[in-house]
């Protein structure tokens, strides 16, 4: 009995290893669980060794046989089989997963442009650890509460690009937003208009009341041109969500990222102070019927939270390809056939009735 015990068991290791266990389940936890099965048959080996020598002190080998109704072999039978079924259903709960399987999905979900400023000024560092990095915590963390959401990051100076296009991919919009720096973009200054500008064109083909523009700033504009990109905005029915970064007595700009080479001067030789602008983010949210909030309170988040919530949803069918499909329905099925099997074998034997004797 031990030697087949020890055959099923090296049988069922060399199954795993033959459906590469490792990629093959997708909860790989519960096949630690299969440690039950050699355990229970040891105990199991040990009690019917125990039974049989209790037996052996009333009859004789060829009495236990002839007058006992125990059946041993039909204990190790249906022993067998319970350990069978129970490692099939160790096998179904680790989740097997093989063969393709095409699913449609339909997602659900707004579009929402981040324009970024990376002028010199975000350097500065009334805002710890400084402006382009607290502006970048907060994206992360917008983007961390709003899943499912299509998003892009836009990088602005005296121009504007894409830093991440229009995606769901919300691992993608955080690592290119974890590679904007200051002076990434060729032209210095600051163009808030190159930004909404960009936003509102790459979304004219949106739904009218799914989509936004994230405008993350200190609002130090040089532009002349920002009426004009606002009306666009309005026009286009892209609200504007404006998020004023620094403070009102301002900081000195740094003339470097380390700041070590000391502070930008005017041609006086005095040391520049970056001051937040809020009156003009304030006033692009307002007449593009967005919202202008402050970088520093306490709400922020919740509150562009609630804003993108109550963006219309546009739906759209998207297909994707899952190289995995579940298969625990088949590991199951093995384990009832081994629990049926159990229960229609008996337990002892059928007396006999030996007339005569």
């Amino acid at each position: 009995f031990g030697c087949n015990l020890y055959i099923a068991f090296y049988s069922s290791y060399n199954f795993l290893y033959f459906i590469k266990a490792d990629s093959m389940f997708s909860d790989k936890i519960y096949l630690l669980l299969l440690i039950i099965l050699p355990i229970s048959a040891y105990f199991f080996f040990v009690f019917l060794k125990k039974r049989k020598s209790s037996l052996k002190l009333f009859f004789s080998e060829y009495g236990i046989s002839k007058l006992s109704n125990v059946n041993f072999k039909s204990y190790q039978t249906k022993f067998f089989l319970l350990l069978t079924a129970l490692f099939f259903i160790i096998l179904a709960l680790a989740r097997p997963q093989f063969g393709e399987k095409n699913q449609t999905l339909i997602r659900e979900s707004s579009e929402i442009a981040a324009a970024l400023d990376v002028s010199r000024s975000m350097l500065a560092r009334d805002i710890e650890p400084n402006r382009i990095e607290r502006a970048k915590d907060i994206l992360t963390r917008v983007i961390d509460e709003n899943p499912g959401e299509r998003i892009g990051v836009i990088a602005f100076s005296g121009s504007a690009m894409w830093q991440c296009p229009m995606t769901y991919d919300s691992e993608a919009l955080k690592m290119f937003l974890r590679d904007i720096s200051v002076g990434r973009l060729p032209m210095g200054g600051t163009q808030i208009s190159d930004a909404v500008s960009l936003a509102v064109k790459s979304l004219q083909n949106s739904p009218s009341n799914n989509k936004v523009l994230i405008l993350i700033s200190d609002g130090e504009d040089h532009d002349s041109k920002i009426e004009q990109a606002v009306k666009e905005a309005k026009n286009s029915n892209l609200r504007i969500i404006s998020i004023g970064i620094g403070t009102a007595t301002g900081a000195p700009i740094p003339s470097s990222e380390s700041g070590i080479e000391g502070y930008i001067k005017d041609s006086s030789g005095e040391i520049v102070l970056s001051k937040l602008n809020s009156s003009l983010l304030r006033d692009i949210s307002q007449k593009t019927g967005g919202l202008y909030l402050d970088a520093s309170q306490r709400d922020l988040f919740a509150q562009i939270t609630r804003t993108i919530q109550n963006l219309d949803k546009n739906k759209k069918d998207s297909i994707q390809k899952n190289n995995k499909a579940d298969r625990f329905q088949i590991f199951l099925f093995f384990a009832l056939l081994a629990l049926i099997a159990e229960l229609l074998i008996p337990a002892a034997k059928k007396r006999q009735n030996n007339i005569g004797d």
